[in-house]
């Protein structure tokens, strides 16, 4: 059976609206990158740097180099979150924010002792929604223990929202040399896609200078901010007897966002809601190393291992929200608003089993480990990556040309709290605690094609 290409089209422009609808709400659990890509992977922990078939190509590239046949891959990954935000303010919330399954498509043909592909796929991401927060104005008022006439002039409602949501997606055109029976090498090219939105008190707007307090807060709702940029992944695979060994380096993809908008409430200076045009500087994908190993202990046992190093710190250091174009002359032309994120690198350790007791099932087992690198200290409410450790199974069945894979990864609850006085970097004051697990359901079904 044939595969045409107009299909091939087809399917890309079909995973493309997915890609942009799943974009909005995605989440992952290594920093902002999930832990693996189609069922396999994810089920045996992300140890699959030496892992083949069509959907490998965002992993390693050379894995798309092993097979003699066309291959088409497709995979949806549904996630079900329970995120909480707590703080002494009196906040106690769960996180609101839809999310919907994120999805990949991959297709390789393989000419001689090279190997075409191309893959569309959503990379990770991060997002919460918070609706009616108190805001540390509010309970300053509250409280009674502000100068008398210090908020005249301000908008501080008693509660305000919180919400963040970060996609980033990629088309990865690859290709694959077999240079010997026993090596393979690979390279992708990373066409990267990326889309924020946010929200921060956007009710609020405080302008106070009485005096030892000072204070200025301008609340936010920024969207349709987005970009392009460009990467490359590199890899390898050797093979020899029952061990196989594999590795693969991506570079940095900077993402510079525009194209946005940004509400920013001046109400305190007199100007209510201002609208800007919005971009975004100092935001990347990381480069990534990693090194991996497996061995075919027995013709039904398969163990595998993984290290992966994520440079977070050179990605997400310092965001900066520039402003631009006002809608009201009584504003100021133009504006910064800094975030220091101050992101640290992430070492990720994967270890996965696979077992095959009868002819056709294959069964996976793994865990991952990726300490957060968000510090307490630079921990919000609007950037929760803090995801740690993964249990991860699943199951696979292979009928003639098709192969059917699930699984199922479970982030164990992780809990951070920021003691930090830095108002700027802790907005909700010391003792704010975020808390997350997740639930992560993972699909894929492969087809041949002579």
């Amino acid at each position: 059976m044939m595969i045409s290409y107009k299909a091939i089209l087809t399917l890309c422009l079909c995973l493309a609206g997915l890609v942009l609808m799943s974009g909005q709400n995605t989440y992952a659990s290594n920093g902002m990158n999930m832990i693996g890509f189609g069922a396999a992977s994810t089920a045996m922990g992300g140890a699959d740097l030496t892992m083949t078939g069509s959907h490998t190509m965002n992993i390693n590239p050379a894995g798309i180099g092993a097979g003699s046949l066309k291959e088409l891959s497709f995979g949806f990954s549904p996630m079900w979150p329970s995120l909480n935000h707590s703080d002494n303010l009196g906040n106690n919330k769960e996180d609101v924010l839809d999310r919907v399954p994120m999805p990949f498509l991959a297709y390789t043909h393989p000419v001689r002792q090279v190997t075409f592909g191309l893959g569309m796929f959503v990379q990770g991401g991060m997002g919460a929604e918070y609706p009616d927060l108190v805001t540390p104005f509010a309970a300053m008022l509250a409280s009674g223990q502000v100068p008398p006439g210090a908020f005249d002039g301000s908008v501080v409602p008693a509660t305000d929202d919180m919400r963040t949501r970060v996609m980033h997606a990629k088309l990865t055109p690859t290709v694959a040399w077999r240079a010997t029976s026993d090596l393979t090498l690979g390279a992708s090219v990373n066409v990267c896609y990326a889309r924020m939105d946010m929200k921060f008190f956007p009710e609020t707007s405080v302008m106070v200078n009485q005096g030892p307090l000072v204070l200025r807060f301008s609340g936010m709702e920024m969207e349709d901010v987005s970009g392009m940029g460009y990467g490359l992944r590199l890899g390898f695979q050797y093979r020899s007897g029952g061990l196989a060994l594999g590795g693969a380096y991506c570079t940095e993809s900077d993402l510079d966002l525009d194209g946005g908008t940004m509400n920013l409430n001046l109400s305190a200076m007199g100007a209510g809601k201002v609208a800007y045009d919005a971009t975004i500087s100092g935001f990347a994908w990381p480069q990534q190393v990693g090194m991996g190993g497996a061995y075919q202990v027995k013709p039904w046992l398969l163990v595998a291992a993984d290290v992966d190093w994520v440079n977070w710190s050179g990605a997400i250091d310092q965001l900066t929200v520039n402003l631009s174009n006002p809608d009201k002359g009584q504003a100021p032309a133009t504006g910064l608003v800094p975030f220091d994120m101050g992101w640290e690198d992430q070492w990720v350790y994967a270890l996965g089993v696979e077992l095959t007791p009868v002819v056709d099932w294959t069964w996976r087992m793994g865990y991952n480990h990726g300490k957060s690198p968000i510090p307490d200290a630079g921990l919000k409410p609007l950037f929760p990556a803090i995801g740690e450790d993964h249990i991860t199974g699943g199951v696979g069945y292979r009928i003639g040309s098709w192969s059917i894979d699930a699984g199922l990864e479970r982030v164990i609850e992780t809990e951070k709290i920021n003691n930090s006085d830095n108002m700027a970097n802790n907005p909700l004051g010391q003792g704010s605690q975020e808390t997350l697990s997740q639930l992560m359901a993972h699909f894929m079904v492969r087809r041949t094609f002579r």
